[in-house]
């Protein structure tokens, strides 16, 4: 089995890499503090702003596949702290992409659509970057940065939902949540994403992997809702009142990055290269529910720590 270093076992991406690979490969997760979930190998606790230490690491696990998911992932946690976001996103990253060069590893890199500025959707990998937000520019920084450091990489620009560890991480989690604690919503209009459920990424890059693939890629939903026809989507598939979600206006709320854009992404290269299409968010929110029960309990049967 090859052997898969996954970076922020403890966050809501790299929790749901520990249990999609379970029984696939060998993993190991990196954690800051304490130890990754059981769905793991192994774990690695490690400061990945240290690079003499990710360095050192890497070279003793001598991993087939770094995935790196760590990440400063608000945006309004970027604006606030911009030197941190670069150091989380970029810098860190760099240091990853360099280890993963001096052992041969295939240097994974979950990127964003915040890429772009969002002011026509669509987007195709040979688009021009162009990021609206602190958050984005950090990890079109850290895109650079692998590109610079190593050809045998795979960059994947995405947006996903999904089941989280602490149960309130993802847009699916904040309306299911919702809806059932019976609370008014409101879904922007003016707000347009290509999402896919995590499961769904997950299964895409290792399909991508196994296919030898390196390079940019666009994985989402091959269909682009606004927040508003997500939350009316989760609504119907999960049986709840949709009668308690509200459509209302980005504008009209404090976000220090305007959130009126549409950052669809294209997924036509993806579709090309795996020869099936990509889901629509409405599969992906279908197979999150079919998926809950028995997910969310491996989900939250992490270690210790943080």
């Amino acid at each position: 089995m090859s052997t898969w270093l996954v970076t922020g076992a403890h966050g809501f991406l790299g929790s749901n890499a520990g249990a999609f690979l379970e029984g696939k490969a060998e993993t190991v997760g990196q954690v800051r503090t304490g130890s990754a979930a059981t769905t793991f190998t192994a774990s690695a606790e490690l400061d990945l702003t240290d690079a003499a230490s990710v360095s050192a690491l890497i070279q003793s696990i001598q991993p087939s596949v770094i995935f790196h998911a760590a990440a400063m992932s608000s945006h309004e946690t970027c604006e606030q702290d911009p030197a941190g976001a670069m150091l989380v996103n970029a810098t860190a990253t760099a240091s990853l992409a360099k280890a993963a060069s001096s052992c041969g590893a295939l240097m994974v890199y979950v990127s964003t659509d915040a890429v772009f500025d969002g002011s026509r959707g669509s987007y195709a990998e040979t688009d021009v970057a162009n990021p609206f937000s602190v958050y984005g520019q950090s990890k079109l920084a850290g895109e650079d940065a692998v590109r610079a450091a190593t050809d045998h990489h795979l960059i994947l620009r995405t947006n996903f939902f999904g089941w989280s560890p602490s149960g309130t991480r993802s847009i699916l989690e904040f309306f299911v949540n919702g809806f059932r604690s019976r609370s008014q919503m409101t879904g922007y209009t003016d707000f347009t994403v290509t999402s896919i459920y995590v499961q769904q990424l997950l299964s895409a890059t290792a399909a991508l992997v196994e296919r030898g693939s390196t390079g940019t890629f666009h994985v989402a939903s091959h269909d682009a809702l606004s927040k508003f026809e997500f939350g009316r989507t989760v609504a119907k598939t999960f049986a709840l009142d949709a009668s308690l979600l509200h459509p209302g206006d980005s504008t009209a709320a404090d976000h220090s990055t305007s959130r009126n854009r549409d950052l669809s992404l294209s997924t036509a290269k993806l579709e090309s290269v795996l020869g099936y299409p990509s889901p629509s968010q409405a599969e992906g929110i279908a197979t999150a529910y079919d998926n809950e029960a028995a997910l969310t309990g491996r989900l939250r049967g992490k270690g210790a720590g943080a």
